[in-house]
This record gives structure tokens, C-alpha cells and sequence, in this order.
């Protein structure tokens, strides 16, 4: 019996599957949820990158040392066409490498597009805007990178 996946679930599924590439350290995997042309912006943090390979990059450069837990909670999804859709998502990140940490909460909105591979269909990010939500916590030494810019 062949069973069928809703847009939505599908949807979920990206999203998801970024948080958990994040949280097992495997950024590869980052190609299941994101177009090869995608945009990430990530403004107040890693900044605006453009392509998969560059985001990849950037992540594996800034948090691959850090130990994480992505929670997802809030989540809303809008169908705009046959093809394209919108997403918001809350998500809380805590980062730990050895005796530090650092806690952030922060919403995702996302654009998706939807792709055929063979027989395969998939939803995969086209744009991802991320804005910070409240007053981050701990120790920003822990990353790889500037956060004073």
C-alpha cells in the first residue's frame, strides 16, 4: 500500500531536519532542506550567506564545536501556490562547549518551494529569514565568530 504525505508534514520535515543536522553535527544533511541557490540570513548573528555550500560553511565554521539542542514549538504554514509556501517557526537553541553555554530563542520564517526528484517530492527552503526573540543568554565565546559586528 503506497502512502502519501501531506505538503505540510513534508514541510515540517525540512524544518525539522535542519534542527536535527544542527543538533548531530551532520551540515551535509543541510541539502535536504535547502535549494542549491537558497538564502540564509541570519542578521544579528552569522549574517546573510547565499548558496548551500556557503551555508554550510558558515555553520560547520561557527557552531560545529558546539554541542546543541534545537527546540521547535510554534509553527504555522501557509500553501501561496500549487508550489510555493511560507512558514513561521519559534525555536529555542541552547549551545554548551564543556562548562559554557548560551541560550537564544528565535523565529524562523521561511519560504519553501516544492521539488520533484524521480519519484520523490520534496519541500526544500528557498529563504530563510531568522530574528532573534528576547534578550540572548550566556557566554558568546563559545563561537567561532564576531557577534560585536
Amino acid at each position: 500500500m503506497e502512502t502519501t504525505t501531506s505538503d505540510h508534514e513534508l514541510i515540517r520535515n525540512a524544518i525539522a531536519n535542519i534542527a536535527i543536522a544542527f543538533d548531530t553535527n551532520t551540515y551535509a544533511e543541510l541539502r535536504n532542506s535547502f535549494t542549491e541557490d537558497c538564502v540564509a540570513d541570519y542578521t544579528g548573528s552569522l549574517g546573510l550567506m547565499n548558496g548551500i555550500d556557503k551555508v554550510i560553511e558558515q555553520l560547520q565554521k561557527t557552531i560545529g564545536h558546539v554541542t546543541t539542542f534545537h527546540g521547535l514549538s510554534t509553527q504555522v504554514i501557509h500553501l501561496t501556490s500549487k508550489y510555493t509556501a511560507e512558514a513561521t517557526t519559534y525555536c529555542s537553541a541552547s549551545h554548551y562547549v564543556g562548562d559554557k553555554s548560551f541560550f537564544a530563542e528565535a523565529k524562523y520564517f521561511d519560504k519553501l518551494v516544492k521539488v520533484t526528484e524521480g519519484k520523490t517530492t520534496k519541500w526544500l527552503i528557498n529563504h530563510r529569514l531568522t530574528t532573534m526573540m528576547g534578550v540572548p543568554r550566556g557566554d558568546f565565546s563559545i563561537f567561532n565568530m564576531d557577534l560585536e559586528g
